[in-house]
């Protein structure tokens, strides 16, 4: 569908939160498969995956920026694997899989690849993300010049400040961060930032002026598979659902899947009209990424679900019965846990350091 006005522009920024989502837990997975956490391995791809949730909350003060709704914690958002990535062609199927030198050539490279040059903007179809952003770029720039696109910008729901965005390993803070999108010009500034550092150039490998951080694509190309395989990568199971894995490990995963859901609840808090505590809220969301789904993840990769391989994070949409009050059923979720997980304990206990 071509975009010929506002509500078509809406769309598709939608449909471009949409594809960073879809991108970000299989990064996730492979990097909890790693056995040595510490390694630099690990660590670059918790920094490309760190930039996808950046992207997508810069596309999102774009779209509130233009009068628009992001949508996070939503059903039709939210994705179970495998799934194809939106629009590209050919097909590109995301799977959650441990870390394997074949993933990263076959899935990971494929999603980074730039754009062969010359090759035309697109917004439906594309075979490279560099093409749908790039499509994106112009046609927010088409749309603008026939309509007053930035009327109610919106800043205050806005997330721009820039000690927001904590800039993890293998990052530089010189390759972008948080903007706000009041103008075309904030809108420019959105697209050069998520091109530049993953989506989409082809002649340049750094996503930087000062050559500081490497783009997505050149960080995966940077990975190390010898020694990550002297390290070693733990058997988790291809594509988990919480109906496929062992009843006795199905209430953790379950768990897991809301905490996953959770983070969504918050980004849609922090979107949200009148939300006085912008900024707790996102301590909230690197809070409970870093203190309980990390946690949860490498726990789950501990429980056996056959002879050969351990259990994985399903990353399923969970529903909240409320959404406002998920903190309640999340401490409901966990409380028969502490008896039959003891090692969970220290995990759970900072649920008390949610909000009541």
């Amino acid at each position: 569908m071509p975009i010929e006005n506002v509500d078509d522009l809406r769309d598709h920024l939608q449909t471009a939160i949409i594809v960073e989502i879809l991108v970000f837990p299989p990064y996730l997975y492979a990097m909890y498969s790693l056995a040595d956490q510490a390694s630099d391995a690990a660590k670059l791809i918790k920094s490309i995956a760190a930039e996808e949730m950046l992207h997508a909350t810069l596309l999102a003060n774009i779209l509130l920026g233009i009068g628009g709704e992001p949508r996070f914690y939503d059903p039709e958002v939210i994705p179970s694997y495998p799934t194809p990535l939106l629009h590209h062609k050919p097909e590109l199927i995301l799977t959650l899989e441990p870390y394997s030198r074949a993933l990263v050539e076959r899935a990971f490279l494929a999603i980074e690849r730039p754009g062969k040059p010359g090759a035309p903007a697109q917004v439906d179809e594309f075979e490279s993300l560099g093409q749908f952003y790039s499509g994106l770029h112009e046609a927010t720039v088409a749309v603008a010049a026939n309509e007053d696109i930035f009327a109610n910008p919106q800043v205050e729901r806005q997330l721009h400040d820039p000690h927001g965005y904590l800039v993890p390993r293998f990052d530089s803070a010189s390759s972008g961060g948080l903007v706000m999108v009041d103008s075309m010009a904030g809108a420019d500034a959105v697209f050069d930032i998520v091109l530049h550092q993953g989506e989409g150039l082809s002649s340049d490998r750094y996503a930087d002026p000062d050559h500081a951080e490497l783009t997505h694509y050149a960080k995966f190309q940077l990975l190390d598979h010898e020694e990550t395989g002297r390290s070693g990568v733990l058997p988790v199971v291809f594509n988990p659902t919480l109906e496929t894995l062992p009843s006795d490990v199905q209430p953790v995963a379950e768990f897991t899947n809301a905490v996953y859901s959770y983070l969504y609840v918050i980004m849609d808090r922090i979107f949200a009209p009148h939300t006085e505590d912008r900024h707790h809220q996102l301590g909230l969301l690197y809070g409970a990424m870093i203190a309980l789904l990390g946690p949860l993840a490498r726990y789950l990769m501990t429980m056996p679900v056959d002879d050969t391989h351990v259990a994985g994070p399903p990353f399923q949409y969970y529903r909240f019965a409320d959404p406002a009050n998920a903190e309640a059923e999340l401490r409901k979720l966990a409380t028969p846990l502490f008896g039959d997980h003891p090692k969970l304990q220290p995990v759970l206990r900072q649920l008390d350091r949610l909000p009541k």
